[in-house]
């Protein structure tokens, strides 16, 4: 699915790179009231891509009232674009020129807050925030997931360290930790994606589940 990026560019705002509300002979396409957004919604738009305007007009930095001001109401309206058109949505900040992806899950979006440390007005660097829109918890599908993962995990690493573990003893189980703990960092990397960090928890879950019965193996062949 495309992903449309909702900005502002000298006082107008863009939805997928076309001013919102613009008329269809003005030659860049539109989302007009009705059609795909509603008249409030672009009327919020306007305003703020005309407040936009107005605080870059003004010289103040984006830590002034006016600049955070902007930022979080922009943050705020590319969510409801998100939620009222169903699809993926970025947000080009204004006032930080920092790339935001936001996902259309919730009639009531909470949007995090985007860090404006080491951003000057006149040095600003473009970038892409990992930040995921607040969303419910997706705990059924999620521990289900994990559980699959786990016992995956668990009847791989028993299955190809069982006989290892059988014939060299304690230095087998050294063996399969040393590969367990290879996979270890790149797992740990993706903990926090979403429905990536339910499989990556069920693996770790998984791998420790799985030594008991390998130590168990070594007592009872010693």
């Amino acid at each position: 699915m495309t992903v449309l990026e909702v900005g502002a560019r000298r006082g107008r705002a863009l939805v997928g790179g076309h001013p919102v509300g613009a008329v269809a002979d003005d030659g860049w396409g539109h989302y007009a009231p009705g059609a795909d957004l509603t008249e409030e919604l672009v009327a919020l738009l306007d305003d703020w891509a005309r407040a936009a305007d107005a605080w870059e007009r003004s010289g103040a930095g984006p830590r002034s009232s006016e600049g955070v001001r902007v930022s979080r109401t922009g943050r705020h309206l590319a969510a409801r674009v998100s939620v009222v058109l169903r699809r993926p949505v970025d947000y080009r900040d204004p006032v930080t020129g920092l790339r935001i992806p936001l996902r259309a899950v919730t009639t009531a979006p909470r949007v995090p807050p985007v860090p404006l440390a080491g951003t000057r007005r006149g040095r600003r660097t473009p970038g892409t925030v990992s930040t995921v829109f607040t969303e419910p918890t997706p705990w059924a599908t999620g521990l289900t997931l994990a559980a699959i993962v786990a016992g995956l995990v668990l009847a791989a690493n028993v299955t190809l360290a069982l006989p290892l573990v059988a014939g060299l003893g304690w230095f087998g189980v050294l063996i399969d930790l040393v590969v367990v703990a290879g996979l270890v960092p790149a797992l740990w990397l993706n903990r926090t994606v979403p429905t990536w960090r339910w499989a990556v928890w069920g693996a770790f879950v998984g791998m420790g589940l799985a030594v008991p019965p390998l130590v168990v193996t070594v007592l009872t062949t010693a």
